[in-house]
């Protein structure tokens, strides 16, 4: 068997840097490298990207403080968003480690971001000291967040 190790996820986003300015606000993420991928570069994997002829995107990746790596991609053009569906396979969210989910939580909700959580910060033990929240970064991806 070969041996393997994370390297990073890929999102698709709207806003490369309103994206890269949540995920370094909030989670400590800090972006490590940016570029375009020109339209033949796009074009030469056509089974790959499955876009139009003419399309092209920015990429950007952005380093976690313990070494994941996000590879955001902000194509043009941009198809529409669909919510993340449970049942459906595929990827769904990415789970973050956070000092304490109730301080995230409030500290986002105090910058105005209360309505990006489906619920609060919810206990994961019987004893309640490790917690758990769910909510959307600004392109509707979703994050988990345990403490």
């Amino acid at each position: 068997m070969q041996k393997s190790s994370f390297v990073h996820v890929g999102l698709t986003v709207s806003d490369i840097a309103a994206t890269t300015a949540f995920y370094n606000k909030y989670f400590g993420f800090e972006l490590e490298m940016e570029g375009v991928f020109p339209p033949e570069f796009i074009q030469a994997k056509p089974m790959l990207y499955r876009q139009p002829e003419g399309s092209y995107s920015n990429f950007a990746f952005l380093r976690s403080p313990d070494g994941v790596v996000l590879e955001l991609f902000q194509f043009e053009p941009l198809a529409s968003a669909e919510d993340p569906v449970w049942n459906r396979p595929g990827y769904h969210h990415i789970c973050l480690k956070v000092d304490s989910c109730q301080k995230m939580y409030e500290q986002m909700c105090a910058d105005g971001l209360g309505d990006c959580f489906f619920f609060p910060p919810d206990n994961m033990d019987p004893e309640g000291e490790h917690h758990w929240v769910f909510l959307r970064d600004p392109d509707g991806n979703m994050i988990e967040l345990q403490d």
